[in-house]
């Protein structure tokens, strides 16, 4: 799952350009937040009299990511990314820029030097993504979310011969996705397609609605929404001659995971549902696991991840108890207050501190998250009657395998001849080896899906379908 970021809004005067050649080139830093570091690059170019600009996180495997807004007088620097919610604003003192960098409400320090180093950013290694020729057929496809009258885009990739064949649609996790459910320069989409196509399956992937080539509206779009596009594309993919009609399923990962929780809920619609890393317990108590075990790996201290916590669940109870989003919004202030009462600091700073954690605080109170929290995963999968393959990473501090996979044989106590649940203990969130599953080492690791899940996938599909 991602973290959602909130944007800031950054108005300067724009004076002369001055100097103004100075900022061109490659500027680098090291970003600290909660004991962790994080280098970041940017390039910045004047383009007549306008400057345009680029970020990367190499650790993050985010390579190219354009500024919104570049402004620079000579002296100061200020920037934007519409994408993270980001600023920036930094003063040249002699051959440095000394700055804040901002986001989600927060602050940090954020100095720049000029990056004189050759190859800065590393090529990234993928070895896992397939090249063509392929021993199967890629057809681009499109089809209609009927309720909403929009169009879905992707690809459906068909195994060699006339089949019928089994077939299963991919369902990406929370944040705007593309097909291939692309992240830190990984495509586990793209690689889970390749290999269960190339063993006889078809498989459909496509974009979100309002991502890539697909229509629709995202920014206010809720897992409820996302549930009805994976029905139209399981529907869409039982009318292909080449698709067994009676053997078409889901393969869902993280809040995809929740979305096939849905889907199998409702009669008729799925066949079979694989679940990765899939939320179990009430979305709640599983973000409040999810900042623990997040803020423990990076090394924070033990105070607070403690504050944070308490903070959280504070506005998930406030938001689970409210009527609608317009309710919690006006319990805002009133919630900021107990927050903040007794914390025993000057008052300038706490009231910084109070103004910050309700401007978070608005901002989350989108319609996707306001139903995210209110979500409890238990309703929809005591319903599920068709089989169900569920797989969690050991290391995986997102979705905690021990809290969601105990609790989902549980759920199944009455129909364990329905459930499979493997746990895989050296794999993270996204399936990849990893040495402690932390979100920084993602990009780094050059495996995007592990071969042994993809097998298991595999012999579960055979198993169900009878081939």
């Amino acid at each position: 799952m991602k973290t959602m970021f909130l944007s800031l809004l950054i108005f300067i005067h724009l004076g002369s350009f001055a100097f103004a050649q100075d900022l061109n080139g490659s500027w680098k830093g090291t970003l600290e937040v909660m004991g962790q570091k994080l280098p970041l690059v940017f390039h910045f170019d004047l383009e007549g009299e306008e400057w345009k600009g680029t970020m990367d996180s190499p650790n993050q495997g985010a390579i190219g990511i354009p500024l919104s807004k570049v402004l620079f007088n000579g002296f100061m620097l200020n920037f934007e990314l519409a994408v993270g919610g980001i600023s920036y604003e930094g003063l040249f003192v002699e051959e440095s820029i000394k700055g804040t960098f901002k986001q989600a409400g927060m602050s940090f320090p954020l100095d720049l030097v000029k990056n004189h180093e050759a190859n800065e950013t590393k090529p990234l290694i993928r070895p896992q993504h397939p090249e063509p020729p392929f021993g199967y057929t890629e057809i681009p496809v499109v089809f209609q979310n009927k309720l909403e009258d929009f169009q879905l885009k992707g690809i459906l990739t068909k195994p060699a011969g006339d089949g019928p064949f089994p077939a299963v649609i991919l369902v990406t996790g929370s944040g705007p996705q593309d097909r291939n459910s692309e992240i830190f320069g990984h495509k586990p989409f793209l690689v889970i397609a390749d290999y269960l196509t190339n063993h006889g399956v078809v498989v459909l992937r496509y974009d979100e609605r309002g991502v890539g080539e697909s229509e629709g509206q995202f920014s206010t779009a809720t897992s409820v929404d996302f549930k009805n596009d994976a029905i139209y594309a399981l529907e869409f993919l039982r009318e292909q001659p080449f698709v067994d009609q009676q053997k078409v399923g889901l393969i869902g990962h993280s809040e995809g995971g929740l979305i096939a929780w849905m889907v199998g809920a409702e009669q008729n619609k799925a066949d079979f549902l694989i679940a990765l890393a899939p939320p179990v317990v009430p979305i709640p108590d599983l973000m409040l696991k999810q900042t623990e075990d997040i803020s423990r790996s990076s090394g924070s201290p033990k105070d607070l991840v403690s504050q944070q916590i308490f903070i959280n669940k504070k506005f998930y109870d406030m938001i689970r108890q409210s009527k609608n989003s317009e309710e919690a919004m006006t319990q805002i202030p009133g919630l900021v207050d107990e927050i903040m009462d007794g914390y025993g600091i000057e008052k300038e700073i706490l009231q910084q501190q109070a103004n910050s954690l309700s401007s978070t605080f608005e901002k989350s109170i989108n319609p996707w998250f306001y139903n995210f929290i209110k979500t409890n995963p238990e309703e929809y999968i005591s319903m599920i009657n068709v089989p169900v393959f569920a797989a969690f990473g050991g290391k995986d501090l997102q979705v905690n395998a021990s809290q969601n996979g105990n609790k989902l044989m549980k759920l199944f106590q009455a129909k364990p001849e329905l459930l499979n649940v493997e746990v895989y203990p050296e794999l993270n969130h996204l399936f990849q080896q990893a040495e402690t599953g932390a979100v920084s080492e993602y990009a780094t690791i050059e495996e995007t899906f592990n071969n042994s899940v993809m097998q298991d996938i595999e012999s579960f599909i055979k198993k169900v379908t009878g081939n």
